[in-house]
């Protein structure tokens, strides 16, 4: 199957999201594999599709944008996201099944660079559900000693998968914190950033370990690319919806 993988540039947040959009809606062409790394700029908040996003959060000092996926809120401050499409062959039968499967590949990845990932079992249900996808555990999140490191999220088409994720490069806990009111050490309780793990590690080695460990784990050989000229104007033509605040 063709896979191509964008090591891509520091965007825009509600661009970045047309951009995941774009490369799901390229699979109702070609059936084909996405592997695209990108950031974010300046810092944003995105927020999951159904997610409500609070009155006292409305002032937020950073743009937000709702994502095409479910979930919750992320801080997108320093962060390396990726976003993976491909078929629904072969991906599982399920939302869940498709995470297990990519979710290989982070965790192959992270093992690569002396990390030992693991899945995160999900909790049960509470009333107190909170908004910051770093204090929330989903089904086959990827994270180490009990501390979610990858949050993802997402989205099925009949004819496609999109699921993105962002990986905590630096410990941005107080900052956090403040957006979403909660305490410092609850997060610190919850998740843990790449920096605490590897004090060293560079954006291109995390994401060249990360590509390594997807064609390991998922059988791929990945050809990198760039996006056109004419996908980032298409993208851009419709990445308006994708915003919430400025």
């Amino acid at each position: 199957m063709k896979a191509t993988v964008i090591f891509d540039t520091c965007r825009e947040g509600s661009l970045n999201m047309a951009l995941d959009s774009l490369l799901l809606q390229q699979l109702r062409e070609e059936e084909q594999v996405f592997l695209r790394f990108y950031t974010w700029c300046p810092a944003t908040v995105s927020i999951g599709l159904f997610q409500k996003w609070q009155q006292q959060q409305q002032h937020s000092p950073y743009p937000v944008v709702r994502r095409p996926t479910g979930g919750k809120a992320v801080l997108h401050l320093l962060d390396v996201s990726y976003s993976f499409v491909g078929p629904l062959s072969g991906f599982g039968n399920s939302v869940l099944e498709t995470y297990f499967l990519v979710s290989q590949g982070l965790i192959k990845g992270l093992e690569l660079l002396g990390i030992p990932a693991e899945f995160l079992p999900a909790p049960l249900p509470t009333k107190e559900d909170p908004s910051s996808c770093f204090v929330h555990l989903s089904g086959h999140e990827v994270g180490i000693a009990g501390k979610k490191l990858i949050g993802s999220a997402q989205a099925r088409k009949p004819w496609g998968f999109l699921q993105h994720g962002s990986i905590m490069v630096e410990p941005i806990y107080h900052e956090m914190a403040e957006l979403f009111s909660i305490e410092e050490s609850e997060i610190r309780a919850h998740a843990i950033a790449l920096r605490e793990l590897l004090p060293d590690i560079t954006i291109g080695v995390l994401e060249n370990a990360l590509r390594e460990g997807f064609e390991d784990a998922l059988d791929l050989h990945f050809t990198q690319a760039e996006f056109s000229s004419k996908e980032l104007s298409q993208a851009a033509s419709f990445s308006g919806k994708y915003a919430v605040c400025s």
